[in-house]
């Protein structure tokens, strides 16, 4: 693929429309009526850009979009650029009083929303659109489907979006009071879609994509938005929430190329479904761990789950938080074409990774060509310097200030290494505990090993004035079919969990006491464990020994 001649989302549309005329760009599965081909998608947003050109709304005017993903999502984001507007994308699990408040903060001038999230926007004063039909709520008018002339769209030429235009104010999940709103310019998003576009995968004009994440996620919109329209990918939306009932149907009909999810998907297929069947004691677990016929299994097991992806499936991109250790050995082991990255809304986001025949488990892979990584010499943390780093904080100068260091580089948060030429992260500056002897406790490593237990649905480690408490969610369901039922025999499994898992940590990132979790963690839309919500306010564990 030719580089582009400016890197915006309105000349990317401009491209892609003439390449691959004769392409579907976007489609809700089982849905004919939701079809929008290529040229369609590039006349239609002219149609957008011009209702809103017509209305008044135009350079640095605010445009949020509610709703989850589907073809009139992505359409009504490239009208809102088109018009040299800025996109508010609001992820749809947010509540009505996150709305509002997000609405009022960006001082949005419109919002277009699905009929599931309508309400959310009662009463917040503010002109609708509807996302389902992209009508003007008030008028009635269809926004996307007027027949422009020439002249019409010559009138959009005074406010065709630049390089360094914002093009999106993206409200992040935040972990305390009302999350930060970075601001990505089209360079930002375009120039980062596009250096991914070629070194992990060759992507066929024509492949299919499903996508199940939300589009307001800048990890699904520029990877899995606009890197696939600049390749001539038709991308199918599930239309509902990813559940197996819906997953495994629309896998076999769709038999997509391409995918992207977060870890805790394909984490859950891996201890529900495969997990099970690899138990010590089960025929298929002592062939497996045997090593003549291991191979032969694990190939075995290969071929069975990529049929239940469709069979066709070249790049499964994991990525939004951690993935499990065990799990990631597994699909490395039985060849699934799974492939980690890393990178932050900030940083639009893709910073390191690599291709699935590429994939190191324990690492992400080097460095996105083009950025400029260092590791902070004392703290191990992650800087980042480069096209695709945002402009700042939304209305926020200090906090901009404050994520970047003096010579320019924006600070991630992270703490990582390199491991011959490949990144691979440690946790999080913030979420890392200072043992007794100024040791560094990373609770995310002490929870990839509890997650690893038999029976252990999720877990978070926290540090309180005895040491180090892991809150445990134990599978209850399979505790039952064992005959675990009573108070004591579930404390007593939970005990075993504790020693076997100490076992396998230094003396001072040692678990003190271990807490049923009955109730499903709190997590953020990209499904990380809220743990503000949970984490014990101190600075230091003293006893822990």
């Amino acid at each position: 693929m030719n580089e582009p001649k400016e890197y915006t989302l309105t000349s990317m549309m401009e491209t892609s429309a003439k390449r691959f005329r004769n392409l579907i760009a976007l489609q809700t599965w089982r849905d004919k009526q939701s079809t929008i081909t290529y040229p369609d998608l590039l006349e239609r947003s002219f149609c957008v850009a011009h209702y809103l050109h017509q209305e008044g709304i135009g350079k640095g005017y605010k445009v949020a979009i509610l709703g989850e993903s589907c073809p009139n999502w992505g359409l009504s984001y490239l009208g809102i650029n088109r018009a040299g507007a800025i996109a508010v994308p609001i992820l749809p699990n947010f509540s009505k009083h996150e709305v509002k408040s997000i609405l009022e903060h960006s001082e949005s001038a419109l919002v277009i929303v699905n009929s599931k999230n309508m309400d959310k926007v009662d009463g917040c004063g503010i002109r609708i659109i509807r996302m389902d039909n992209m009508q003007d709520v008030t008028s009635g008018i269809d926004i996307s489907r007027t027949v422009l002339s020439d002249a019409e769209k010559a009138s959009l030429d005074s406010v065709r979006p630049s390089e360094d235009d914002i093009a999106s104010i993206i409200y992040t999940s935040g972990t305390t009071g009302m999350p930060k709103a970075v601001m990505l310019t089209n360079r930002n998003i375009v120039w980062n879609a596009y250096v991914c576009s070629t070194p992990f995968i060759k992507i066929h004009q024509g492949w299919n994509a499903l996508s199940i994440l939300p589009m307001s996620h800048v990890y699904e919109f520029t990877i899995g938005f606009v890197l696939l329209l600049m390749n001539g990918v038709q991308i199918v939306y599930l239309g509902k929430a990813p559940s197996t009932d819906t997953l495994m149907p629309a896998m076999k009909e769709i038999r997509p190329q391409i995918m992207l999810s977060v870890p805790l998907l394909i984490e859950k297929i891996y201890r529900r479904a495969l997990l099970p069947k690899l138990k010590e004691g089960s025929r298929l677990g002592k062939l497996a761990r045997n090593r003549l016929t291991a191979p032969i299994v694990y190939s075995i097991i290969g071929k069975k789950v990529k049929a239940i992806f469709g069979g066709r499936m070249r790049f499964f991109g994991v990525g939004g938080a951690a993935f499990d250790s065990e799990a990631e050995s597994f699909f490395h082991r039985i060849h699934f074409p799974y492939a980690l990255g890393y990178g932050l809304t900030e940083t639009s986001p893709f910073i390191a990774g690599c291709g699935p025949k590429d994939q190191v488990p324990g690492t992400l892979g080097p460095v996105l060509d083009g950025l400029d990584v260092r590791l902070d010499p004392e703290t191990g943390e992650v800087q980042i310097k480069g096209p695709s780093v945002m402009k700042g904080y939304y209305k926020n100068e200090a906090l901009t200030d404050e994520v970047f260091t003096e010579d320019g580089y924006f600070r991630t948060g992270d703490i990582g290494q390199f491991k011959d030429g490949r990144l691979a992260i440690k946790g999080r500056c913030k979420t890392m505990i200072l043992g007794p002897s100024g040791e560094n406790i990373y609770p995310e490593n002490i929870e990839f090993l509890i997650n690893s237990e038999e029976d252990v649905v999720e877990s978070l480690v926290v540090a309180d004035q005895c040491g180090l408490t892991a809150m445990i969610r134990l599978d209850m369901k399979a505790l039952k079919k064992k005959g675990i039922v009573a108070v004591e025999a579930i404390q007593s499994r939970l005990d075993a969990i504790l020693k076997s898992v100490n076992v396998k940590l230094a003396s001072f990132s040692r678990i003190r006491k271990a807490e049923i979790q009955e109730v499903p963690f709190e997590r953020t839309p990209t499904d990380k464990i809220k743990r503000f919500l949970y984490q014990k306010k101190i600075a230091h564990c003293p006893q822990l020994k």
